[in-house]
């Protein structure tokens, strides 16, 4: 069904104020960007407002600007109209000595055909087969994810892991508590509400609940929900590990039923790089293990599980393979490999670790992809069999072991590819 001129401006004026809502969230997140909206321009002597763009986003760094503009939809009439405003500003900035990229915007809920033809245009604009003055085209919550790369670059590297990682929760968070997602997900065919991370609250209920139909309720809790604090990072946690769930998704469908999730969220700083999923005592991992053996598992036996306790400590206490007695080296590489099940649950969503809660245990893994803002989302059953089929690390297990800085002797940290 064709919508209204009313509907399509109405529509337009709620996209344009998505994306400014957007860019002021990230804005007021780092201190090295800036923001002027709708910004007017004009080449001297003429018009001064002749040219116009929905953003203009200023880096403190290397004198760049990018030039955002967002449209309700993708029509080559209002492409062509907007290449002539981009092309005029680019070369008034770029006159002012200013190294300038623009971006071309569709809303997250944008219809299937748009989405296409913004994937076409995206396209030539990579392949250089075609003038455009456009240096990307993206949904909402791609442009998020590449903005955000881009302020955190000049960030030291545990600080930017940091950054990214609180982004990650903070968008899951924000996407589940937007009542337009609601609306939009129940009413697929009204494109007046507009939203900025749709395609993310599609991703995430489409693998969790496929069959929830029409939803009447959606609400995530964070660790600094005060309202129903569900989720407690308190001191003692950090003593043992911290919850492995980040955020909880709570939904339900006009038939009542409640569906909850316990999500741990990781956005890892590359596609290739590992990601931190576990941080504790060998002595806490084994008092948990002690207390949770497979029932047909060898460390049953104390005399092996003695063993096992001997070798981990001396892992921990060096810090490293290459420090470790041999033979205690020898048994990790043959033995610990039978347990690759139990360390998934434990090390990647707390499973068994005896001082995590029901709420801070997690049965959800999201992974976002740190080059396209798309995410990755992980049942426990699924993170298992795509871990137990990875390429071995460390003692045959699919984790790197290592230790956190500065605490050589007192804890290990694993690592785990991201599973992109």
């Amino acid at each position: 069904m064709e919508s209204s001129n009313g509907e399509r401006a109405l529509a337009g004026v709620n996209t344009s104020k998505e994306l400014i809502s957007l860019l002021e969230s990230i804005v007021e997140k780092y201190n090295t960007l800036t923001l002027d909206k709708n910004i007017e321009y004009g080449e001297k002597g003429k018009d001064p407002k002749q040219f116009k763009a929905n953003a203009k986003i200023n880096f403190d760094k290397g004198n760049s600007i990018w030039l955002v503009d967002v449209s309700s939809s993708f029509r080559s009439d209002r492409i062509k109209g907007k290449e002539f405003d981009i092309e005029h500003l680019k070369k008034i900035f770029q006159k002012l000595g200013m190294d300038v990229k623009a971006y071309f915007i569709l809303p997250d809920n944008a219809k299937e055909k748009d989405i296409k033809d913004l994937r076409v245009f995206e396209q030539h604009i990579i392949s250089k087969d075609k003038v455009t003055y456009f240096d990307g085209a993206m949904l909402m919550s791609n442009f998020r994810n590449l903005l955000e790369q881009k302020a955190t670059q000049q960030i030291q590297q545990g600080q930017r892991s940091n950054l990214l990682g609180k982004s990650g929760e903070e968008i899951l968070y924000q996407t589940f508590n937007n009542k337009n997602n609601v609306e939009i997900w129940n009413n697929p065919n009204n494109y007046i509400t507009q939203s900025s991370n749709y395609s993310l609250f599609k991703t995430v209920v489409n693998k969790l609940t496929p069959e929830i139909g029409k939803i009447t309720f959606s609400r995530a809790l964070n660790s600094y929900d005060t309202q129903e604090l569900k989720i407690v990072r308190t001191a003692t946690n950090k003593t043992y590990g911290m919850p492995k769930t980040d955020i909880i998704i709570s939904l339900s469908d006009s038939h009542n039923h409640l569906y909850d999730f316990n999500v741990s969220v990781k956005q890892p700083k590359s596609t290739k790089r590992k990601i931190t999923v576990h941080e504790g005592s060998v002595e806490r991992l084994l008092n948990d293990l002690k207390h949770s053996l497979p029932i047909n598992s060898k460390f049953n036996d104390p005399k092996m599980f003695n063993q096992l306790s001997t070798a981990l400590i001396d892992f921990q206490l060096n810090g490293s393979k290459a420090k470790m007695d041999s033979k205690n080296l020898e048994f990790l590489n043959t033995n610990l490999s039978e347990l690759n099940k139990w360390l998934i649950d434990y090390f990647v969503f707390g499973i068994n670790n005896s001082y995590l809660n029901k709420n801070q245990q997690a049965n959800t893994l999201l992974i976002f992809n740190p080059e396209t803002g798309n995410c990755k989302v992980s049942l426990v059953n699924e993170a298992e069999e795509a871990l137990l089929n990875i390429r071995k690390a460390t003692f045959n297990t699919p984790f790197s072991w290592t230790y956190p800085s500065k605490k050589r002797g007192k804890k290990i940290q694993i690592k785990s590819p991201t599973l992109l």
